[in-house]
């Protein structure tokens, strides 16, 4: 089965890994270590795939701007073709920069859940 990448599962493949070589390491067992190291080299490749997805705000800001200025131009000296390119870049930028906003927000929301329920377990 073929999942997307995920940061997610790739931090729980790199720690297992680094427990794993930790693990040999403390046992003298060259291939649990092996395992184990192993597993983190998956899980960064992994994390390096997840973030390469991911919306970026620098990119969607160069975007919308750089489509803004082409069809500008495009406009400005009757190159239809031109102005159609920028206002399409444009329009992409502006969805990249919304969900890159959207995926921040979604990420403090679980940042302030897991703060929840830490403070809930710690209390009790």
């Amino acid at each position: 089965m073929s999942e997307e990448p995920s940061k997610v599962n790739a931090n729980v493949n790199y720690y297992t890994g680094a427990a794993k070589e930790t693990l040999g390491n403390v046992v003298g067992s060259e291939s649990l270590k092996a395992s184990g190291q192993a597993a983190q080299i998956r899980g960064n490749a992994e994390y390096d795939a997840a973030s390469q997805d991911a919306p970026s705000k620098l990119t969607g800001n160069y975007n919308a701007a750089a489509g803004a200025v082409k069809e500008t131009i495009g406009s400005a000296i009757g190159h239809t073709e031109l102005e159609k390119s920028g206002a399409e870049q444009r329009r992409k930028g502006n969805e990249e920069l919304e969900a890159a906003k959207m995926s921040d927000y979604i990420g403090g929301a679980g940042t302030r859940v897991k703060g929840s329920v830490k403070e809930q377990v710690n209390i009790n």
